[in-house]
């Protein structure tokens, strides 16, 4: 009886400390799987933060591309604006210095032929003045024959006959130099007058030609803005507009 209640408590003792050691494997194994556990979830959690830091990165990135694709366009549209409104301006300045051109030509035109009509009508009244002094050459001539012959015609003789063809000589010069006076008054007038309508001719031409304004240049474009680089996360920066 005694040795048998020594078997069995040896064997109660062993069973339990049997039941122990594999309380002990499962409690390790518990430990060791709440272990992984942990690990997997840290894991997971630190893979979720990095995803999100990259999505984060990755929205920052389009951001500032998309920041920078609109500056660009706003600045190119801007000097667009500005170039299109000086080439209107250079189109009106040359559409108008065309025809302020054509209006100095015609302006001068027109001076130069009303020059020339003066130039004529003095012309005119210069070769009037020739016939009227010839003319009265010629009827001075005639009457000198005329009352010479009405002299001698009369039977005078001696120095009356002298005294009386002087007279009539006299008057006759009188009468020539009469009209070549008128003759030479008359160019006089109207030279001065030709220079007067050459030198009126002059000043509106000068004045004409000062009117004219300067002949507009090319003008200066800006130059559009250069194009942007995108920023590229994953690989060097590369044109915004390929």
């Amino acid at each position: 009886m005694g040795i048998m209640s020594a078997q069995q408590q040896a064997a109660q003792a062993q069973a339990q400390m049997n039941m122990q050691a594999q309380q002990a494997v499962r409690q390790q194994e518990m430990q060791r799987q709440q272990m992984l556990q942990s690990q997997q979830q840290q894991r997971q959690r630190i893979i979720l933060q990095q995803r999100q830091a990259q999505d984060q990165y990755n929205l920052s990135i389009q951001q500032t591309n998309i920041q920078i694709a609109n500056q660009y366009l706003q600045q190119r549209q801007q000097v667009e604006a500005e170039r299109n409104n000086i080439q209107k301006r250079y189109e009106a300045d040359r559409i108008g210095y065309q025809r302020s051109k054509e209006e100095k030509q015609t302006q001068i035109k027109y001076n130069n032929e009303a020059a020339n009509r003066s130039y004529e009508q003095q012309q005119a009244k210069m070769s009037e003045a020739r016939k009227k002094a010839a003319f009265a050459q010629q009827s001075a001539l005639a009457k000198s024959i005329g009352a010479k012959g009405a002299i001698l015609a009369a039977g005078r003789s001696g120095q009356s006959i002298g005294l009386l063809v002087n007279d009539v000589e006299r008057q006759i010069e009188f009468e020539t130099a009469q009209s070549d006076a008128a003759m030479e008054s008359t160019y006089e007038q109207s030279l001065i007058s030709m220079d007067q309508a050459y030198l009126q001719a002059l000043g509106a031409n000068n004045q004409a030609i000062g009117n004219l304004g300067m002949r507009p240049t090319d003008p200066y474009m800006p130059a559009l803005p250069e194009v942007p680089n995108f920023v590229d996360p994953y690989q060097d920066t590369q044109p915004a507009f390929a």
